[in-house]
């Protein structure tokens, strides 16, 4: 069987995350298929891997084997369902889908065609999430009470398109770019039920670049402040029955745990992981390796549905910054 991969969309991720990754396992692959409707982006990505380039998925003849879904949010649907057609298995970059019936709909497709639906949630494949992960589950720490999570830094991302950024543009802010990733933390680590609480953020004319957002999980409160103006503090502080756990949100592998009446001790987890970039050789074997049914996905489509949920709530129910509020 020939192994075709195909990217769909071409852009600032796909060159920075997905294609030095796929370059160094291009013998993974039979053809490596390029689709993009920019000809600056496709002329980028050639420039990167040997494959074939092409302005759309309906030019593509045959079946594909694996298909990257790494376009702009709102055609991360329509594009997965496009490939489930061609028998193709899915990674799809975050956010998964923009709304959740589209999840919903794409999970129950892709569960007809039997292929796997992977999400990038790169958070997930941290060393450090990884671990405490593994440590909430054996109890180690006792009950999660609460988390305080502050984030953000100066947006300086390459976007290909300005689409995101029109004010007419639908969930393409703060919310959506950097929250889908903390809550997806707290959705590996904790697998919680999600309450809603409340939210304020400053995106009525336009995407949001400042949010703060109160959740429960499980009927624990997390508190979370998101940024695309300046660095915030970047630490997320969880509470727990018997420790308190502090994570340089800055760092990959690294977090510190300090015993209630005890000594505070640094984890260093390993083997370590050296750049953010680096994560992306862990994201494609994962997703590899689960459409060869020799393990399974970390983040499969259906585990991100409460996640897109929860979002959709914050987005409903967001109330307006004052307008004396600055951007900060």
């Amino acid at each position: 069987m020939t192994r075709r991969l195909a990217l769909l969309g071409c852009g600032a991720i796909a060159q920075r995350f997905y294609l030095p990754a796929l370059v160094r396992r291009r013998n993974d692959f039979d053809d490596i298929l390029l689709i993009d409707p920019g000809e600056r982006a496709l002329a980028a990505a050639c420039g990167v891997i040997g494959g074939k380039p092409f302005r759309d998925c309906s030019d593509v003849v045959g079946e594909i084997t694996y298909a990257i879904i790494a376009a702009p949010n709102k055609l991360h649907a329509s594009l997965a369902h496009e490939a489930l057609a061609r028998g193709a298995h899915i990674l799809i970059e975050k956010p998964f889908v923009v709304w959740p019936e589209e999840g919903e709909s794409l999970v129950r497709a892709a569960a007809r065609a039997k292929r796997i639906l992977a999400v990038n949630q790169s958070r997930r494949f941290m060393p450090y999430a990884k671990d405490l992960r593994r440590r909430i589950a054996a109890a180690e720490f006792g009950d999660f009470k609460s988390a305080t999570h502050n984030e953000g830094q100066k947006l300086s991302w390459p976007f290909e398109s300005g689409a995101a950024f029109h004010r007419t543009a639908q969930r393409t802010g703060v919310i959506m770019d950097l929250g889908v990733h903390v809550v997806d933390f707290y959705q590996f680590i904790l697998n919680p039920k999600w309450t809603f609480v409340s939210a304020t953020h400053d995106g009525f004319q336009g995407p949001e670049g400042l949010a703060e957002i109160s959740l429960m999980a499980d009927g624990a409160p997390i508190a979370i402040r998101l940024s695309r103006y300046q660095k915030q503090e970047n630490i997320a502080r969880l509470e727990f029955d018997r420790a308190v756990i502090r994570i340089d949100l800055d760092g990959l592998n690294t977090y510190t745990i300090a015993e209630k009446g005890g000594a505070v001790k640094r984890i260093t987890v390993s083997p370590a992981m050296a750049s953010y970039e680096a994560l992306a050789d862990d994201v494609l074997m994962n997703f590899l390796a689960a459409a060869q049914g020799m393990r399974d996905a970390l983040c499969p489509g259906s585990a991100s549905i409460p996640v897109i949920q929860i979002l959709d709530s914050i987005y409903k129910s967001a109330q307006r910054y004052p307008s004396a509020v600055g951007a900060v």
